[in-house]
């Protein structure tokens, strides 16, 4: 009897340690099914590596190639522009991604732009104006800029996930300093025999000159510190096994002042000039060559003192009081195509002690 119960009481604890086993696989069984539903609510799409993004630091170096368009543009037409004027530059940036899709960037860049009327076809009536005109520069710009870049798509976990191609939207503010530049001609065509101007060869700042009457009273000088709001359109492409990315970046300047070429509204009359060169550099009509030495085909412009603007009959010696030298209606623009590299940075998140 004592034996009976003795079995029995064996069995009990038998099945009821069977029982308590089943019941923890299934308990375990549901957990694990409870965190494989957890992580596919958190699947990102085909991404590599999901889970809370890590921001990073970056990097980078850029070449840079300048465009411009105003008044020295071949037409006056929204953003024509004469791509053989195309002038490198070069920059630096840094940048903190706070945000899987945003990030904050901040640079300095360095680019050259300039142009020429003589690019401009002296046939066709749009342009002979310009042709006629004979005005160039340059202007070697420097610039601060900071703003927001927006990726299209974004960037879960650290710089090892981020995407291998992507595309962005940048937005900012810049401050810049420029001097727009002409090159002197060798003489001094506004003159009887032609003398040999003052400085011959030599680029000269224009603002300093005051072309437009800025010297004289007749205009207010502008400043060599302007503002502009860059807005630029991205490609960019990871290059395996490294820390870097190669960027082709396109950007457009929206320029808060008419005179990265120095020229914007009329002409002053050439005899109120008290400076030589100034008087030289305001009205390049009447010369027979471009800046560069090319021969100008003047064979079917004039020389008429009619002052009431460019037209086909008023188009060498047009420096008379109110003549129109520029446009003053539209600001200028520029445009930069910049070639990055970046470098990316960042510390692995800390671990805390129970997965070491």
């Amino acid at each position: 009897m004592k034996m009976r119960s003795l079995i029995i009481f064996v069995l009990t604890l038998l099945m009821l340690g069977i029982a308590d086993n089943v019941d923890a696989q299934r308990k375990n069984k549901y957990k694990r099914r409870r965190q494989t539903n957890k992580k596919i609510s958190h699947y990102k799409g085909g991404q590599r590596g999901y889970g809370r993004f890590h921001p990073y630091l970056f990097f980078g170096a850029q070449l840079n190639a300048g465009n411009y368009f105003g008044d020295l543009a071949p037409v006056n037409k929204a953003a024509s522009t004469d791509i053989s004027f195309t002038r490198p530059g070069f920059g630096f940036e840094a940048g903190y991604k706070f945000h899987h899709s945003v990030g904050f960037r901040a640079g300095i860049n360095w680019v050259r732009v300039s142009a020429d009327d003589f690019s401009a076809d002296p046939t066709a009536e749009a342009s002979i104006p310009r042709y006629a005109r004979n005005l160039s520069f340059r202007n070697d710009i420097m610039e601060f800029q900071a703003g927001v870049e927006i990726s299209l798509l974004p960037n879960y976990g650290g710089i090892e996930q981020r995407q291998p191609i992507n595309a962005y939207l940048f937005i900012g503010g810049a401050v810049f300093l420029h001097d727009p530049k002409g090159q002197v001609p060798d003489l001094d065509y506004q003159s009887a025999g032609t003398p040999a101007a003052p400085q011959a060869g030599e680029w000269v700042s224009l603002r300093d000159l005051g072309t437009e009457g800025q010297n004289l009273g007749v205009a207010e000088p502008y400043s060599k510190v302007e503002f502009s709001v860059p807005i630029a359109v991205g490609a960019t492409m990871r290059l395996p096994g490294t820390n870097l990315n190669a960027s082709l970046e396109f950007g457009f300047r929206y320029l808060f002042t008419d005179y990265i070429d120095d020229v914007s509204t009329q002409y002053v009359n050439l005899d109120r000039f008290t400076d030589p060169l100034a008087r030289i550099m305001s009205d390049r009509s009447a010369e027979a060559t471009s800046f560069k030495g090319d021969t100008r085909d003047l064979s079917g412009l004039q020389i008429n003192n009619f002052n009431t603007g460019f037209n086909s009959s008023t188009l060498i010696g047009a420096g008379f009081d109110d003549s129109v030298r520029g446009n003053p209606d539209n600001n200028d623009m520029i445009f930069i195509t910049s070639l990055k590299v970046r470098y990316f940075l960042s510390k692995a998140p800390k671990r805390s002690a129970k997965f070491r």
